[in-house]
């Protein structure tokens, strides 16, 4: 005899079939109409037409050429199996080829299957892994939203998986050379390589700057590395030249203060002796008023690689609407007038990036710890010497 089988409707009864015989209705508890003279299914598959369909359709049953089981008006059908909406399997019930099947219950071929549940071919989940968002299945791995899939997990999760270098979970960083922030943005900064020093490239002449990067209106700041001397600055520039460009730098009126400087540091070079002054060991001062021309300074002789954090707060009171910062290709990033800024230098590389790549000499990204990487290795081919630690020159 067939043993009972349970579903999210109760129980399905073994049916008993021949002449004025019963079959269980949905739940275990509601018998169906007995089937009426005739009503015996024959291993044939003959169909009975006097028998009566149960008041409980959902269970009753009226048998149609099927063979080995019983079909009815919503009621059971299987090969092999039995299926009754709203019964013992149905929409909420059993259904299958050697399996079940619910919705938000069971389905498999050897495992389970729900709507926001699991998945399986013959595993818990997946071949071997599990699913991220809302548990879906994934082959060999996981996945979540805002990782990466693959076996062993996503980036982040502390387990090395496909793809990834490195994994050190909540210890992943981003570690540049140099990392400005203000106010909401990050970015890596990259300093300007060139082969002379700041002072030569600041080229103070008829009362102005002239790097190339003034423009009228505009405040400038970046980085300067001198690739002989490996000597590192922080150049601010203010305005535009008025006799190099014929643009006419109105009155103008900008204080800014830098504090967090590296005892090293001394300025390098100032429009006017007096206009740009050191105010400590650790901080400086810069006050600018000026017209038909630029303004700004140098400051000299900052760590690299180095440990430091630098933060310069601006007051631009006349003449100036835009600051920006100034990358090593001559790209801008748009800085906001009224907010600090912070530079962060960093003297070494984290073992593991946010993205589940480790930093190493010749990626082409300038880690804490490098002073030059280009991408290359080899001195022949390089800008930078082999060991990331020197330019060729």
């Amino acid at each position: 005899m067939m043993k009972p089988r349970h579903a999210a409707g109760g129980i399905v009864g073994p049916a008993t079939q021949g002449s004025g015989g019963t079959i269980s209705g949905p739940g275990g508890s509601t018998e169906g109409t007995n089937l009426g003279t005739g009503g015996k299914v024959a291993s044939g598959g003959s169909s009975a037409t006097a028998g009566a369909n149960g008041a409980g359709g959902s269970g009753g049953t009226t048998a149609t050429n099927h063979t080995g089981g019983v079909m009815g008006s919503d009621g059971t059908s299987a090969t092999g199996g039995t299926r009754v909406t709203g019964g013992a399997s149905g929409t909420s019930g059993v259904s299958a080829t050697g399996g079940n099947l619910h919705t938000g219950g069971v389905t498999a071929t050897g495992g389970v299957s729900s709507a926001g549940g699991k998945a399986m071919s013959g595993g818990a989940t997946g071949s071997g892994g599990h699913g991220g968002s809302g548990d879906t299945s994934a082959a060999g791995g996981r996945t979540s939203a805002g990782g990466t899939s693959g076996t062993g997990g996503y980036c982040g999760d502390g387990a090395i998986g496909p793809g990834e270098q490195c994994d050190l979970g909540a210890d992943n960083k981003n570690l540049p050379a140099f990392w400005v922030t203000q106010a909401g943005l990050n970015f890596a900064a990259m300093p300007l390589v060139r082969t002379d020093s700041s002072p030569y490239f600041y080229s103070y002449s008829s009362s102005s700057a002239h790097t190339g990067f003034e423009a009228l209106g505009t405040s400038r700041v970046l980085l300067h590395v001198d690739k002989t001397t490996l000597v590192l600055s922080l150049i601010v520039i203010h305005g535009v030249d008025k006799d190099s460009t014929g643009l006419d730098q109105p009155l103008s009126h900008v204080v800014m203060s830098f504090s967090g400087l590296p005892p090293t540091t001394t300025v390098g070079l100032s429009d006017d002796s007096d206009e740009f002054l050191m105010t400590s060991p650790t901080t400086a001062t810069g006050f600018w008023r000026f017209t038909g021309n630029s303004d700004g300074g140098v400051l000299f002789g900052l760590p690299f690689p180095g440990d430091w954090e630098i933060s310069i707060e601006p007051s631009f009171l006349d003449g100036i609407s835009v600051w920006t910062w100034v990358q090593s290709d001559g790209s801008l990033v748009n800085l906001d007038l009224t907010q600090p800024v912070t530079i962060k230098a960093y003297k070494a590389a984290s073992h593991c990036r946010l993205d589940c790549t480790a930093p190493r000499c010749g990626d082409g990204l300038l880690d804490g710890g490098e002073i030059c990487d280009d991408g290359q290795t080899s001195d022949g081919q390089s800008t930078c010497g082999g060991d990331c630690m020197s330019f060729n020159l």
